[in-house]
């Protein structure tokens, strides 16, 4: 469903040149869920971008449903990690959902249909008519993913999107995710700076090496499929997987450090 080869990023202006990727490959095939780890700055929210169509790649290629990204593709959407931004203040919790779907050109009928049934998923259909400043941001994160399920992706992008809320919101929107995922059969690439919630969530977690990135590890998580908060991340699996990501991580600060001459 996702492809993804040599895609390379380069930032050049002012004086500056700056190879934010060096090459990025990795495939995610249909209805899996992939997360994505690496350093602080190695440029996984860049990567995400470039996959949606919001960044122009410098080299290599991205397609989605074997068509290359040259722009949004069709069948994607994106929950970003700054949902106050990405919800309109003025407009209610349904409007808010329901705004993509007339971009789409869907009927009255159809638009209410989805609306609904979104914001039922996300247990928030008892405030459909309330405004986003009136959620606390848990809820007004769960607006954005019912948004984005409301749009019937194929694919589903998510950047670092449960990094401002509590921890016990964040682990509550983790269990929704996989709930959704599991029921509505997406792909799912999520990127997260959190290494226990890409081992939890995820089918196989990407790590990246510090920038200019590359993908240092792609690796399977063989945990049970169902999972739970407390079952899940108390099994010696779950401890050895947390591990080996972390130590992966550090390894790739480390060899960017020594690059540097940083001490």
């Amino acid at each position: 469903m996702l492809e993804i080869h040599d895609l390379r990023k380069v930032y050049d202006g002012r004086g500056r040149h700056v190879e934010a990727i060096a090459s990025v490959t990795l495939s995610v095939a249909a209805g899996e869920l992939v997360c994505v780890v690496g350093p602080s700055g190695c440029g996984k929210t860049t990567l995400l971008r470039a996959v949606a169509g919001l960044l122009p790649v410098s080299g290599g290629e991205v397609a989605v449903d074997g068509r290359r990204v040259t722009g949004p593709p069709p069948g994607t959407a994106v929950v970003f990690q700054e949902y106050g931004r990405s919800l309109f203040p003025w407009m209610t919790v349904r409007q808010n959902v329901e705004l993509p779907l007339k971009e789409k050109g869907l009927p009255a009928g159809r638009r209410r249909a989805l609306v609904a049934g979104s914001l039922d998923a996300v247990g928030l259909a008892d405030a459909a008519d309330a405004h986003p400043w009136q959620l606390s941001g848990g809820m007004q994160q769960r607006v954005a993913i019912a948004r984005a399920v409301a749009y019937e992706p194929k694919v589903l992008l998510m950047d670092e999107p449960f990094a401002a809320v509590d921890a016990q919101t964040r682990a509550d929107l983790e269990d929704l995710i996989l709930r959704l995922w599991r029921d509505l059969g997406m792909t799912v690439l999520f990127v997260t700076h959190d290494i226990d919630e890409a081992v939890y969530l995820g089918q196989r977690v990407v790590v990246l090496s510090a920038s200019p990135t590359t993908v240092m590890e792609d690796l399977k998580i063989d945990l049970p499929a169902a999972r739970d908060q407390l079952t899940t991340r108390s099994l010696p699996r779950f401890g050895e997987l947390r591990g080996h990501v972390y130590r992966q991580i550090q390894r790739a600060r480390a060899h960017h450090d020594d690059a540097r001459g940083t001490p």
